[in-house]
């Protein structure tokens, strides 16, 4: 009996044509996947280059808002004494600056190693500067009310974070780097500020240059006495 000219006649593809549409359809996954790839690339491109933007506009801010460090004076009445306020310690850099970030008048910045758990966090804090004299910063620092303040974390899980500041040493007659540096010692600004610090196994440096810096300052006292 002909399968093909009786009732139960079969109806079916050729090898050929099996093999044709395997090839077809490979391709079409292939060009799909080859798309995938691209479009994942190209959007891992795009955050990529948004988080670096990110990073170099931090960094420039910070360096922006180190070098419009403002040589503020203020007046000691226990040592009778006029100096540029500045406290640069290992843990804690504190300054006035003309580069705010909330608003447009001169603030009191303060930068922040803090401890965490996988490391450190350095923290930005500010205050407006207004008529705040000696005390109120010491008082301000001494009980961390500068936490009060608009405040950001610039970097998170630092493996290393490192404060250094370069300066006139006016006991020795020469410049020199310190890991620490007071208005009220030095009776003028650190000339510039370098933050170092490792992330992700890579080593990073910060430059603060600060641009304000008169030596005719340093005579205050000399000229200027409080009644």
């Amino acid at each position: 009996m002909d399968l093909k000219k009786g009732p139960f006649k079969t109806i079916g593809y050729t090898l050929i044509e099996v093999l044709l549409a395997s090839l077809i359809f490979s391709v079409m996954v292939y060009l799909a996947t080859l798309a995938l790839d691209q479009g994942l690339r190209h959007y891992e491109g795009i955050i990529s280059r948004g988080l670096n933007f990110w990073e170099d506009a931090k960094i420039l801010w910070l360096q922006r808002s180190l070098s419009s460090s403002l040589d503020c004076y203020v007046y000691d009445e226990r040592k009778k004494l006029w100096f540029p306020f500045f406290i640069g310690k290992v843990d804690l850099i504190a300054y006035a600056s003309l580069s705010p970030f909330s608003s447009d008048l001169p603030v009191l910045v303060v930068l922040k190693k803090e401890n965490v758990e996988k490391g450190y966090n350095l923290i930005y804090y500010e205050l407006p500067l207004s008529t705040l004299d000696l005390k109120d910063l010491e008082k301000i620092l001494t009980f961390e009310e500068y936490k009060r303040g608009v405040s950001f974390t610039f970097f998170r899980d630092l493996e290393t974070l490192n404060f250094k500041y370069y300066g006139y040493d006016r006991f020795r007659g020469f410049y020199d780097w310190f890991s620490e540096f007071e208005g009220s010692k030095f009776l003028q600004l650190p000339s510039i500020v370098k933050i170092d610090y490792t992330q992700e196994g890579n080593k990073n440096f910060i430059y603060g240059i600060i641009n304000v810096q008169n030596f005719r300052k340093a005579f205050y006292n000399e000229f200027y006495i409080k009644p």
